[in-house]
C-alpha cells in the first residue's frame, strides 16, 4: 500500500510538471511578472559644466566658456569694471567658476555669463515643459546694499520683458519665477541655504505645475521640493539672453551692482521639451 501511494505521487507530479492540467498537453509557463521601463530623461538642450576649467590654477581668470547640448550655443563672459571670472572647484572635483566677492557698493565691476542660441528662438521653452537650473556654494556674504540684495543664479528675460524664467538667491532664500503669456507663477523656498555649502537647485514647469527642488550635496544630503500651481503659457522672451550669475540688459551688458551672484556655480543646464 505504502509503495502504490509513493508511485501514485510521483506519477501525479510528473504529470503536473508536463502540462496534464492543460487540454492540449502543453505546459503552461509561469507568469513573467511585467515592469514599465522608466522614460529616459529628455536630452538638455543647453549644459554649462566649466569642465574646460579643470586643472587651472585656483582663481586663475576664465575668459572663454563652452556649451554643450542639443542646442548650438555660444557664451560670452561679460564683464564691467575691473571685475573677473575666476576658475575654482565644483562639488565633484571638476572645473567650477567663482563670481566676484560681495562690495555692497553701488558702482561695484560686475559679471555675468551671456548665453545665446546660434539660431534664434531656440531656447524659448514656448508652451512645452521645461527644466532648468544649477549647482552653487553661496559666500558668506552676498547682498544687503540697496543696490545688491540678492543674488541671480540663471534667467533669461527681465521683471517686465515678455516672458522671463529665474532661479534667484534673496537673501539666502531660493525661488523660481516662470512668466509667459498666460500669467505668472512664483515659488519660493521656506529654508535658509547655508554658506559655504554645494547645493543644486532646478525649477521645472510641468503642465500647470511648478516644481522648485533644491538638494544639499554634501554628507548631510537632502532635497526639498516646493510647488506652485496655475497657467504661464507660452514663454518666449525674444532677443533677451540667457545669463548666469547676474543681470544683464537686453543688449547683454552686466548691470553694476543689481544681484550679483557672489560664489561658485557648476553644471548650468536647460532642458527643453
Amino acid at each position: 500500500m505504502r509503495l502504490r501511494i509513493f508511485v501514485g505521487m510521483a506519477l501525479l507530479a510528473a504529470l503536473t510538471a508536463c502540462g496534464a492540467d492543460d487540454p492540449e498537453g502543453s505546459v503552461v509557463p509561469d507568469p513573467v511578472p511585467s515592469s514599465t521601463p522608466t522614460p529616459a530623461a529628455p536630452p538638455r538642450a543647453l549644459l554649462l559644466d566649466f569642465d574646460s576649467a579643470s586643472g587651472l590654477d585656483a582663481r586663475r581668470t576664465v575668459s572663454e566658456v563652452t556649451a554643450s547640448g542639443e542646442v548650438g550655443a555660444e557664451v560670452r563672459v561679460a564683464t564691467s569694471g575691473a571685475a573677473a571670472l575666476k576658475s575654482a572647484t565644483g562639488p565633484d572635483g571638476s572645473g567650477a567658476v567663482r563670481f566676484p566677492a560681495y562690495t555692497g557698493t553701488a558702482t561695484a565691476p560686475a559679471v555675468a555669463l551671456v548665453v545665446n542660441a546660434l539660431t534664434p528662438g531656440r531656447l524659448d521653452p514656448d508652451d512645452d515643459d521645461f527644466e532648468f537650473g544649477a549647482s552653487f556654494k553661496l559666500d558668506a556674504r552676498s547682498s544687503g546694499s540697496e543696490a545688491d540684495d540678492g543674488d541671480n543664479l540663471l534667467q533669461r528675460g527681465t521683471f517686465d520683458s515678455p516672458g522671463q524664467f529665474k532661479i534667484q538667491l534673496d537673501h539666502r532664500v531660493l525661488s523660481c519665477r516662470i512668466l509667459g503669456d498666460d500669467g505668472e507663477i512664483f515659488v519660493k523656498a521656506d529654508e535658509l541655504v547655508e554658506p559655504g555649502v554645494w547645493y543644486s537647485a532646478s525649477c521645472e514647469r510641468e503642465g500647470e505645475e511648478v516644481n522648485l527642488t533644491l538638494t544639499r550635496l554634501d554628507k548631510k544630503a537632502n532635497s526639498e521640493t516646493w510647488r506652485g500651481f496655475g497657467p504661464t503659457g507660452v514663454v518666449a522672451v525674444g532677443a533677451f539672453s540667457l545669463s548666469v550669475g547676474g543681470k544683464v540688459s537686453p543688449d547683454g551688458v552686466p548691470v553694476a551692482s543689481a544681484d550679483q551672484f557672489n560664489g561658485v556655480v557648476d553644471d548650468v543646464f536647460l532642458t527643453l521639451g
